[in-house]
Formats: C-alpha cells, sequence, structure tokens
C-alpha cells in the first residue's frame, strides 16, 4: 500500500472565519497567505523525504481550507520542490474547466515532473457549480463529455474536431503530449454508478473520498465487475482512497487532537460513528483477526453524512484502520489530508513525521 500527501496549502488561520461557503476575501491577510504556501510546501517536502509516495493536490475554490484554485500551477510549484514522489493532480475540476485547457495542462506537467504525473477526473461538489455558472443539471454530463476529449486530446496523433453535446470545437491538437505513453495513470473520483462504469470502460482508475469502508467495498466490487467485463482488472495503484487523519503517539492524544479540530470547526454537521474505543476494543478483543473499522466515519448505508476524519489513533491503531480499507476495497494508494482546522504547521509537521517513522513503513508491507 502506498501514502500520498494531500497538500491542502491551507490558510493559516482558517479557523478564525466565520462558518459557511464562501469565505468573504475580507479574511485575506497577505503576510498569512505567504507563510501558509510557504509551511505547506515544507509539508510536502517532509512526506517526500519520510518516504511518501505521491503528493497530491486538488482544485477548490472560494476556500481557506484549500487555498488550489488552479491545482495544475500549484502541481507545478511543488514538482520544483519534490524532485521523486509522483506529482498527483487529484484534480481538476472538468465541468468547470476547458477541458482541450485541462488535457494541455496534463502534457505539461507530465513534461515538467519528467513522467511523474498522475492525474484525476473530478466533478466537484455542488457549490463549486456556482464559481462559473455552471448549470448543475448539465454537470454529469459534461464530466462525461470532458473526460472522453481528454482522453482523445491525449492518444490521437493528428489533428481533429470534436462536436459534442457540450462542447464544439473546429481544431484540437495537443501541445505538448505527455511522457508516459500511452497515458499518465488517470483516475476518475467518483462513487457514481455511471461515471464508476465510465472509468471501468475506459481503463482509468477509481479514487473514493471519505467512504466507510463497507460502502466503499460495494463500489469497488462493482468497478472490478465491470472491468472485467471491459476485458482488464485493476492493479492496486488503480484504486485510491483519501481520507482525513489525526495521528499522535497515544489513542488519546490523537482523540485530543481530533476534539480540537472538532471545536474549530472541522467537524460541523458531521456523524462521528463509533467511538475510538470501541473501535480499538473491536480490534484487540472481539474481531482479533479482521481490521476495525476507522472510528471516525459515517455508519455504512445509513445516510448520514460523510465525515472528513476517517483516521484517527496512534501508530497501531491508525495502521489497522488503513489495513481494513486494503483488505476490504482493495486500496493501493491511501491520500491522507493532515492539515485540518485547529491544527497548526508544527502540529501537521509532527504527525507527517510520525506517520514516516511508524505507520509508512507497515502499509508499504501490505
Amino acid at each position: 500500500m502506498k501514502a500520498s500527501y494531500f497538500g491542502c496549502m491551507g490558510y493559516a488561520e482558517r479557523d478564525r472565519f466565520p462558518s459557511g461557503w464562501p469565505v468573504a476575501p475580507a479574511h485575506h491577510d497577505p503576510e498569512v497567505s505567504l507563510r501558509s504556501y510557504q509551511e505547506g510546501m515544507e509539508e510536502c517536502e517532509l512526506a517526500e523525504d519520510l518516504g511518501f509516495d505521491w503528493i497530491s493536490l486538488s482544485e477548490h475554490h472560494y476556500s481557506g481550507n484549500r487555498t488550489t484554485p488552479n491545482p495544475a500551477v500549484m502541481a507545478a510549484a511543488v514538482a520544483e520542490r519534490c524532485r521523486s514522489a509522483r506529482i498527483a493532480l487529484l484534480g481538476q475540476l472538468l465541468p468547470i474547466n476547458n477541458p482541450v485547457r485541462v488535457a494541455e495542462e496534463i502534457g505539461m506537467l507530465d513534461n515538467l515532473t519528467g513522467g511523474r504525473l498522475v492525474a484525476a477526473f473530478m466533478r466537484g461538489t455542488p457549490s463549486e457549480d456556482q464559481v462559473y455558472d455552471l448549470n448543475p443539471s448539465e454537470g454529469r454530463g459534461r464530466l462525461i463529455e470532458a473526460m472522453d476529449l481528454v482522453l482523445k486530446a491525449l492518444t490521437e496523433p493528428e489533428p481533429f474536431s470534436w462536436e459534442g453535446r457540450y462542447y464544439q470545437y473546429r481544431t484540437v491538437s495537443v501541445w505538448p503530449w505527455p511522457v508516459q505513453r500511452p497515458l499518465p495513470p488517470l483516475i476518475v473520483a467518483t462513487r457514481s454508478a455511471d461515471t464508476v462504469r465510465f472509468a471501468a470502460s475506459r481503463r482509468l482508475g477509481l479514487g473514493i473520498s471519505y467512504e466507510h469502508p463497507d460502502d466503499m467495498a460495494g463500489i469497488v466490487d462493482d468497478y472490478r465487475r465491470w472491468s472485467d467485463e471491459a476485458g482488464w482488472q485493476p492493479g492496486a495503484d488503480d484504486i485510491v482512497y483519501r481520507g482525513g487523519i489525526c495521528l499522535a503517539e497515544t489513542d488519546e492524544k490523537a482523540h485530543a487532537l481530533r476534539d480540537r479540530v472538532h471545536a474549530a470547526g472541522g467537524g460541523r454537521g458531521m456523524n462521528i460513528g463509533r467511538s475510538l474505543a470501541q473501535a480499538v476494543q473491536a480490534a484487540r478483543s472481539e474481531r482479533p483477526t479482521t481490521a476495525p473499522d476507522p472510528p471516525v466515519s459515517n455508519p455504512p448505508s445509513g445516510g448520514a453524512p460523510r465525515t472528513q476524519l476517517n483516521f484517527v489513533g496512534s501508530p497501531d491503531t491508525v495502521a489497522e484502520q488503513l489495513r481494513a480499507y486494503h483488505e476490504r476495497c482493495g486500496v493501493g494508494v491511501v491520500d491522507l489530508a493532515f492539515q485540518q482546522p485547529g491544527l497548526n504547521h508544527e502540529d501537521v509537521m509532527a504527525e507527517i513525521e510520525l506517520f514516516g517513522r511508524e505507520v509508512l513503513p507497515r502499509i508499504h508491507e501490505f
């Protein structure tokens, strides 16, 4: 199992913002913003030094939690500081972007990183439909058409035209092509059946965020079945999971970190699921041969909101929580968000250091 560090590049004083979206620009302090990006870069560098396999960036708008409205720009900057880890663009929000521009950015980044790029196609959250005035009813259709357009733009050796429902181009001729041929690793970040099936039919990877492993296992089962129908089977790196983490030397200290995150707004409106103590007890006594459920996540098929803290505990506890996703869902890469509201740069650096020393060597053996 591989580990990816999610480079959120969060604004350092975001816990002072009022709750809600969008965040008013009046809260922006240039000095804090400059420091925040530098701290985010330092976190990415430390993760790479400790053996994290990927560094990931994602597109988000109007928020201090993820200050990466153009993840391609951020990925290029990180790639200059991190020279061995894969740079994972997880990812651009296709429905609100020009898909030809997305293909060009993928090609550029794969060249700039020396063939280290991983990229994902994403629909985005409902709030982000508002960023560039997307009609929400068109989002799913635009995503599927744009994915096919990007794939053709990165593989068609001659200029071509495109006449689709949502996109029309007289000429498409992308330069430069990616270094990795026929394509860099590409992932569809989704949990919806139609786009899961699309990923399987196009031999693309699958990315899922913040799901309970029981729910994720059902999605992955469908993905594998549809992949088999398409004549292939996904490898380990084709199944990627993103989750939030609070890691400390002991379960009690990790629980305290989690409480700080919730107090700062990181748990607003989110179901906490069963307690850390229950999960640890299940792992140690009730089900000694089975990895425990993540202690802070939504119950399977319950309809409750997903929480963004999925891995909470000591190195032993977190390693077992990660094992659950690997064994139940076949997750080969876990993308971890260490930056959380209420935690400062020193807290995050300490968590990365502890994960790299105590957890990463274990999960590399899964």
